[in-house]
């Protein structure tokens, strides 16, 4: 079984277009460069990264549908995730406020990347929307849908995390000269935990799976 090159192709640019459009992840790597520096930003897109190690099998066996069709397991993925941003955005920014000179607010490499899989895993959305894009590129004469599933599921988490580590390092670029003021630097720890905050508001306020498969995102 061989996915067409074309076909391959044609899937990567449209993961390109998605991953460069505002959204939750792309606001979380951005925030986090901009605060907390290159390397918190790029671990974070590893953690949203490894969450694609769980979302593809889910995908490929058809767990996903579960998520998409069942509004209880939706709205406990939504709330636990959604409550877990809340809280660390809340710690950032009452951390920036109790140090307002902006130190003590590195993140481990570990901490990020936590972050990044909770926020990519408790985002009953991104299982929603893969269920609808992924199946536009599978051709069933070609093989396993299965096989199929995961190949253009890893290639996805794969070309995304390309993108995303590239804004990382951009952000963190910028964020590391605008960081060299102590009163900036608290600002930005302040506005990456709003930030956060509100990606975990946002994932709170998700609309019924029924709505987000007619608009996926």
């Amino acid at each position: 079984m061989m996915i067409d090159p074309l076909t391959l192709a044609a899937f990567s640019l449209a993961v390109v277009l998605l991953a460069i459009t505002p959204g939750p992840d792309l606001f979380l790597i951005v925030g986090r460069g901009l605060s907390q520096g290159r390397g918190a930003a790029i671990y974070t897109a590893l953690g949203f990264f490894l969450a694609g190690a769980v979302q593809v099998p889910l995908l490929a066996f058809g767990l996903a549908t579960l998520v998409a069709n069942s509004p209880l397991v939706f709205d406990l993925i939504r709330y636990a995730g959604g409550a877990y941003l809340i809280w660390r955005g809340l710690k950032m920014l009452f951390g920036s406020v109790y140090t307002p000179t902006g130190e003590g607010s590195a993140v481990s490499p570990g901490t990020a990347i936590r972050e990044g899989f909770i926020a990519s895993l408790a985002n009953p959305k991104g299982h929603v929307f893969m269920l609808a894009f992924l199946p536009q590129f599978v051709d069933p004469g070609a093989g396993s849908v299965s096989m199929q599933f995961i190949i253009l599921g890893l290639v996805m988490r794969t070309v995304a995390l390309a993108v995303e580590v590239s804004l990382a390092a951009f952000s963190g670029t910028i964020g590391m000269f605008l960081r060299r003021s102590r009163r900036a630097r608290a600002s930005l720890e302040r506005a990456a935990g709003l930030l956060i905050v509100a990606v975990g508001v946002r994932l709170m306020l998700l609309e019924n799976p029924a709505e987000l498969r007619q608009d996926p995102r």
